[in-house]
């Protein structure tokens, strides 16, 4: 398999590096952190200029066509950078639900998404459902005035900064439904709050929220298949945030073993903490093959193939990225863990992505049934 990058991916992957570089330091990481915020609306807008909302959707709605590679190549260096702006979770994952959804009424809301004017979250998650999106508890009834929903949506992300959420919910027959509703409508309570890695979720109430019908962007089984291939698209962009942390924490490890000393020398001396790094170099370069395989293989519309290589590639990953960063914090020792420096929060970071859309034990059960 062919993991060389084309010339446009090489300055995608320069751009993106040079802009985070420049606007996104670790002290501003950790205001945002102090300040309960993981959203800058300059930010984005500048995100947006550099095409890295409209990068991965069809041009039919402004956007360029890009691939699942390409989407990666930005998600690495924000896993680099620890960034917490909501791009994955306001543009990318519920812009591809949108994309997968078709439609006039999806793809309208797809173009807003695209050119940056709008931001959406999914919220797909029960609170009883764990990883299953097709556990749908939240009930519509239908009228000739419209619609109600009632329910509850959890660990929805990005709520906070959304203009819309995508709820997944049940007709009284029981079809599945995908409906657009604002989070300022009557009846509908978010909760608010940080999660491990910095950025910010919501638990989201409906209570009697009423609606035209128009709200309803699609019903069928298409609703959970494309929801199920958006999370796809969004774990394998995990996978290269996973990457790009844990490549930040090993070199940012041999250099504190060069500079470190104990007992006269520099603790990279030592045989122990040799072995360390050795072994967190191997874990990173055999993550980053399977990582760049799920974003090759899982551009797919073949379920099975799609979800056997991003299944695969996110329970390596989920393990090696968080090895990696224990051993980076036993070697840097107690400052390891303090707030002033840095990878402590990329511990905190791989932790939270290491669990999101699927652990390594959720992978590996899925995996297995696909094999068997």
């Amino acid at each position: 398999m062919d993991f060389r990058l084309s010339d446009d991916q090489r300055l995608l992957d320069e751009s993106a590096r040079k802009y985070l570089a420049g606007q996104y330091s670790f002290d501003l990481y950790r205001k945002q952190l102090a300040a309960n915020v993981s959203f800058d609306a300059t930010r984005w807008s500048a995100m947006a200029d550099l095409g890295w909302m409209a990068l991965p959707f069809p041009e039919s709605v402004g956007g360029y066509g890009g691939s699942l590679v390409d989407i990666q190549l930005i998600a690495r260096r924000l896993g680099e950078r620890l960034c917490t702006d909501p791009w994955l979770s306001c543009a990318i994952l519920p812009g591809k639900v949108l994309e997968f959804i078709g439609g006039d009424k999806a793809m309208k809301q797809l173009a807003d998404i695209a050119v940056g004017s709008s931001r959406a979250a999914l919220a797909a998650f029960e609170v009883l459902g764990h990883y299953d999106v097709e556990r749908i508890d939240t009930l519509v009834t239908e009228s000739v005035d419209g619609i109600r929903l009632d329910g509850g949506k959890s660990f929805v992300l990005g709520a906070e900064y959304a203009h819309v959420l995508l709820v997944t919910a049940r007709a009284a027959n029981g079809e599945p439904l995908l409906i657009a509703v604002p989070p300022t409508a009557e009846g509908v309570t978010l909760k608010h709050y940080r999660v491990v890695d910095g950025s910010r979720a919501s638990e989201v109430e409906l209570s009697g929220v009423t609606l035209p019908a128009d709200a309803i962007l699609s019903r069928g089984t298409g609703v959970i298949e494309a929801v199920k291939r958006a999370i796809d698209v969004a774990t394998v962009a995990l996978c290269a945030d996973l990457l790009g942390a844990a490549t930040a924490m090993l070199n940012k490890t041999q250099e504190y073993a060069k500079t470190r000393k104990q007992f006269g020398v520099a603790i990279g001396s030592f045989q122990v903490i040799q072995h360390y790094l050795v072994d967190m170099f191997i874990e990173t370069q055999q993550s980053e093959s399977l990582v760049w395989m799920a974003g090759i293989r899982g551009d797919t519309t073949v379920s099975a193939d799609r979800e056997k290589a991003v299944s695969t590639a996110k329970a390596y990953i989920a393990r090696s990225s968080v090895m990696v960063a224990q051993k980076s914090v036993q070697i840097h020792g107690g400052i390891g863990v303090t707030e002033e420096l840095d990878i402590g929060h990329y511990f905190r970071r791989v932790t939270h992505c290491a669990q999101l859309f699927g652990d390594r034990d959720h992978h590996l059960k899925r995996y297995m049934a696909l094999m068997s």
